[in-house]
């Protein structure tokens, strides 16, 4: 009972702090939207066209642009506590569809890079950390730099010349609906993915084997093998559940990273995601859809955040007694 009632409290003062992050995220964003170069107004209207100062005012008026600026954030921050983002400036479109057509598109990209990430970094980083000294360790620490220091624009170019235009094995761009054909729809998916999941790999790799040596050197792992455990076990069930809090953290702020991270590679693969519209709108000094995308993609990040952070107390129940 103690233990449930810690866990409440405990995700209650989370989700305080959430909704503290989240209005100085809104009101920044709103901020700075007003004080940016550019007026949505005319370019709108369009400069060629030299509009009156009467058309002027009068699309300023509907657009409530000429109210006061604590008039306009209070208006918008009563409408976005409803899950209303307002109306696109360009088309009066909802917002809140906008984003819940192109969001689904960016959250799978990131998941699928995670994933590959995940898949390509955690082995490589326990082979490592297991072969330490030895040219293995060497040859994946070199491997786990060059992840690093690559440019996803510099590695995705070269993924879209071997496998698209010299193998053909893959389609260079383009994005096709799942339910319309998986298969094209994962050809697709593919490259992206592994040019975000690349980098993201070589981190895990590096988390891991450093994570993985530090516990190596702990005085409980040399107990465990002193009584004969062999050394199977002592890594699968000792060694890596110790190392794994490390790693869950970078993979989860890997995640959230990749929400605003993936504006490259949605623009060199052409994916229709939630970060190239939030850059178009940016452009086009759309306030509602760069406020409303914003606003999202920090609440996703927020919220994985808090996952992690209770991912810790099922990887370490030390971590759940302590909060508890």
């Amino acid at each position: 009972m103690t233990g449930l009632l810690g866990f409440i409290s405990f995700l209650s003062r989370r989700v305080v702090t959430a909704c503290v992050q989240l209005l100085i995220v809104a009101t920044v964003v709103f901020s700075v939207m007003r004080v940016m170069p550019g007026d949505p107004v005319m370019l709108l209207l369009g400069t060629e066209t030299n509009p009156s100062p009467e058309t002027v005012a009068a699309m300023r008026h509907q657009l409530n642009l000429d109210r006061p600026f604590l008039e306009q954030y209070s208006d918008w921050l009563g409408r976005v506590v409803h899950f209303d983002f307002g109306n696109s400036l360009t088309n009066n479109f909802p917002v809140a569809d906008y984003v819940a057509d192109a969001l689904p598109r960016t959250l799978e990209l990131a998941l699928a890079a995670i994933i590959v990430g995940t898949l390509i970094g955690v082995p490589l980083g326990i082979a490592a950390a297991l072969h330490r000294g030895r040219w293995l360790d060497s040859a994946l620490t070199s491997l786990a730099t060059l992840g690093i220091s690559v440019p996803v624009y510099i590695l995705g170019s070269l993924l879209i010349v071997v496998f698209s235009l010299r193998l053909g094995w893959l389609p260079a761009s383009g994005y096709t609906d799942i339910g319309r054909n998986a298969v094209e729809h994962f050809r697709r998916l593919s490259m992206p993915a592994f040019t975000l999941g690349f980098g993201l790999a070589a981190s895990i790799a590096r988390m891991t084997r450093a994570s993985m040596l530090e516990i190596l050197g702990r005085d409980f792992v040399r107990a465990l093998r002193a009584k004969g455990i062999s050394e199977r076990m002592v890594i699968w069930k000792h060694v890596l559940r110790n190392a794994a809090i490390p790693v869950v953290t970078i993979i989860g702020l890997q995640l959230g990273n990749l929400m605003g991270g993936t504006v490259l590679v949605e623009a060199l693969f052409n994916w229709p995601g939630l970060a190239t519209r939030l850059v178009n709108a940016v452009q086009n000094r759309n306030y509602p859809l760069v406020q409303g995308s914003i606003l999202v993609i920090a609440a996703l990040f927020i919220a994985i955040n808090m996952g992690v952070e209770l991912l810790y107390g099922v990887i370490d129940p030390r971590i759940r007694r302590r909060r508890s």
